[in-house]
């Protein structure tokens, strides 16, 4: 099926917004998806870009269009606030009334852990593999093939939060040298448990030696259980895999909870870290030990 695109910048405060639908060929199904990709004001037809490829599209863009119950994160005024050499390119994915399952990878799960859903819905199944297959190689190569990207896995993101958070971590996990950038914002990692940290103990950390990660947690409503198994995915990671402060980034604000205001709120800090060359943060001078003296 032929790729239309449509020019939908009304729906942007900033920067140029097309959408068109693909099928998530994948998932057995073939279900139908609406993608939003956004270009920053300096995207110029010369330069090419990095990529952030983001689940739950229709929160990120234009708080006055987002849809109601986590509100909008207003990725492209936040991004063409940053300096130059940090700024991306969204590649949006929209969310589905089955987010609960596209968003779940095929790990095994704590029993004790039950996703919230409505009345009379289904009980979830893990289509988080698939769900990765889509965007690797479904849809990456449709946006490389007709956008100015850096395709390289040190210019590729993959973002969310929730269970958008814990579906980034798995396909960065599973798939390092194709998104090698990774945005968690309030991963629930609570829902995986133990099976998540044998993952790590067992993992080659090699495969990580170009990777970057960036977590984050409020501390306030469901936030709770995610701040205290983010903490300990994050400790389990930097003692094991030995990465250091270049490739780990934890955040906690003990006055955020699980919404899209205080997601946003953090997502400018994000992108830096993960698309910027030097992504460290200096200490003061008065830190600084004394010079050695001859």
């Amino acid at each position: 099926m032929a790729i239309v695109f449509e020019d939908h910048s009304e729906l942007a405060e900033r920067g140029k917004l097309v959408t068109f639908e693909i099928a998530m060929d994948p998932i057995p199904d073939r279900r139908m998806r609406t993608i939003r990709v956004w270009m920053p004001e300096s995207y110029d037809g010369v330069r090419r870009f990095p990529v952030l490829y983001m689940h739950d599209g229709q929160q990120m863009f234009n708080g006055k269009n987002a849809p109601a119950g986590f509100g909008s994160w207003e990725c492209e005024r936040r991004i063409c606030e940053l300096e130059p050499e940090a700024q991306c390119m969204i590649v949006a994915i929209d969310s589905s009334d089955d987010r609960g399952s596209e968003l779940l990878p095929p790990y095994k799960r704590n029993p004790g852990h039950q996703i919230p859903r409505r009345p009379g819905q289904p009980e979830y199944t893990a289509l988080g593999g698939y769900y990765a297959d889509f965007v690797r190689d479904t849809l990456k190569p449709v946006i490389d093939a007709n956008f100015l990207t850096l395709p390289d896995a040190a210019h590729t993101g993959i973002g969310g939060a929730s269970m958008g958070g814990l579906q980034s971590y798995y396909m960065t996990m599973r798939d390092p040298d194709v998104f090698g950038r990774s945005l968690d914002l309030s991963p629930g990692m609570d829902i995986l448990d133990e099976s998540c940290l044998s993952l790590i103990d067992s993992y080659d950390p090699k495969k990580l030696e170009n990777a970057r990660f960036y977590m984050y947690s409020g501390d306030q409503g469901v936030d709770v259980t995610i701040f205290t198994s983010t903490i300990t995915v994050y400790r389990r990671m930097k003692d094991s895999l030995k990465l250091n402060n270049r490739q780990l980034c934890l955040l906690i604000d003990s006055r955020e909870s699980h919404w899209g205001t205080s997601w946003g709120k953090y997502f400018q800090e994000a992108v830096r870290f993960l698309f910027k060359e030097d992504n460290s943060v200096p200490a003061p001078a008065f830190f600084m030990p004394p010079p050695k003296k001859d």
